[in-house]
C-alpha cells in the first residue's frame, strides 16, 4: 500500500511568504495609481483646469460638492493613499488599515461624477471623461479587497478590549445610524410632487446614488458591525475598521461641502450649518482614529527563544 506523502509545513512558509509579498506589490501600486488617478481628476476638473464640464449648474449646489470633492480629494485623500501605499512596502502593520479608508471612500464617491450629472438637461463633456471615472471606481473596490485580504485583526492585541467594544461596537454605529436617519426627511420630501431641495432639483441622480450606497451598504454594516463586534468575532473587527476608516473620510468630506456652499453663499447653506457638518465629520475622524488606536501588533519573539 502506497504511503501518503507527508506535507512539510516549512516547505509552505516560503510560498505563503511569497504571495504576501506579492500581494503587498499590488497593494501598493494600487494605491499608488489611484492617489494619481485621484489627483489627475482633481487637475482636470473644476477646482484645477476645468477641462471636465460636468453638466450641471455652475453656480447651483451641486457644483459645491463637485468643488469641495475635488479638494478634499487632492488635500486630504490622495496624500493618505500616498502614505498608505509606503507603509505596505515597508510591510509594516498598519499599511492594510490605512489603505482601507481612501480605497473605499474612491469606490464610494466615483459614481456620483458617473450617474449624478444631467446629461440630456445641461451641456457638459464629462461624458467623454468615463474611463477616467471607471477606472477610479475600480481600482478603488480592488485596492479596498487586497487591503481587506491583507488584514488580520485577531492576530492584534489585545482582541476585544472594553474601548474596541464602544467605539467599534457602539459609538461608531450608532453615530452612523444618527447620521442616516437624516434621509427620512429627505425621503419624503423626495417623494411628494415638488421635492424642495435645491440639489436634487438639480439632479437627482446625485442624492439616488449615496442613498442607495448609504442605506443600502453603510447603514447595513454599521448594524452588523455593532453586533459583531459586541459577539468579539474576528469578521466584525474588519468591519468596524472598514467603516470607521470610511467614515472618517466621508465626515470630513461632507463638512467640506457645507463649509464650500456656505462660502459660495448658496440660498441653503448657513454657518451653523457648516460648523455643525465640520464638527461631526471631525467626530467621525476622531473615532477611528481612537477606534485604531486600541489595536497593537503582537510582539516579535526573542531571536534566542526556542519552540516549545
Amino acid at each position: 500500500m502506497a504511503e501518503l506523502p507527508v506535507l512539510d509545513s516549512t516547505s509552505e512558509a516560503p510560498s505563503r511568504a511569497a504571495g504576501a509579498l506579492t500581494r503587498g506589490r499590488l497593494l501598493a501600486g494600487g494605491l499608488l495609481a489611484l492617489a494619481a488617478l485621484l489627483m489627475v481628476n482633481t487637475l482636470l476638473g473644476p477646482v484645477g483646469s476645468a477641462v471636465i464640464d460636468y453638466p450641471i449648474p455652475d453656480d447651483g449646489a451641486l457644483m459645491s460638492q463637485l468643488l469641495a470633492l475635488d479638494v478634499f480629494a487632492i488635500a486630504v485623500v490622495a496624500p493618505l493613499t500616498v502614505c498608505a501605499a509606503v507603509l505596505v512596502l515597508r510591510r509594516h502593520p498598519l499599511g492594510g488599515m490605512v489603505a482601507l479608508a481612501p480605497a473605499v471612500y474612491a469606490a464610494y464617491m466615483a459614481p456620483q461624477y458617473v450617474l449624478g450629472p444631467q446629461y440630456l438637461r445641461y451641456d457638459g463633456n464629462s461624458a467623454a471623461f468615463f474611463p477616467l471615472h471607471l477606472a477610479l471606481f475600480v481600482l478603488g473596490w480592488t485596492t479596498a479587497v487586497l487591503a481587506w485580504q491583507s488584514m488580520d485583526p485577531a492576530a492584534w492585541v489585545p482582541p476585544g478590549s472594553r474601548r474596541e467594544r464602544i467605539v467599534g461596537g457602539m459609538l461608531i454605529p450608532l453615530l452612523a445610524v444618527a447620521t442616516f436617519a437624516r434621509y427620512l426627511p429627505a425621503l419624503l420630501d423626495t417623494a411628494g410632487s415638488h421635492p424642495s431641495a435645491a440639489d436634487y432639483q438639480e439632479g437627482p441622480g446625485y442624492f439616488w446614488t449615496i442613498a442607495l450606497l448609504d442605506l443600502g451598504v453603510g447603514l447595513p454594516a454599521a448594524i452588523a458591525a455593532a453586533a459583531g463586534v459586541r459577539r468579539g468575532a474576528a469578521w466584525a473587527r474588519k468591519t468596524a475598521l472598514t467603516l470607521s476608516g470610511w467614515l472618517a473620510l466621508v465626515g470630513p468630506a461632507v463638512g467640506a461641502m457645507a463649509v464650500t456652499a456656505w462660502l459660495r453663499h448658496l440660498p441653503d447653506a448657513s454657518a451653523e450649518q457648516a460648523a455643525a457638518m465640520t464638527v461631526l465629520g471631525l467626530l467621525f475622524t476622531a473615532l477611528a482614529l481612537n477606534l485604531f488606536a486600541t489595536l497593537r501588533p503582537p510582539l516579535p519573539r526573542p531571536v534566542n527563544e526556542t519552540a516549545p
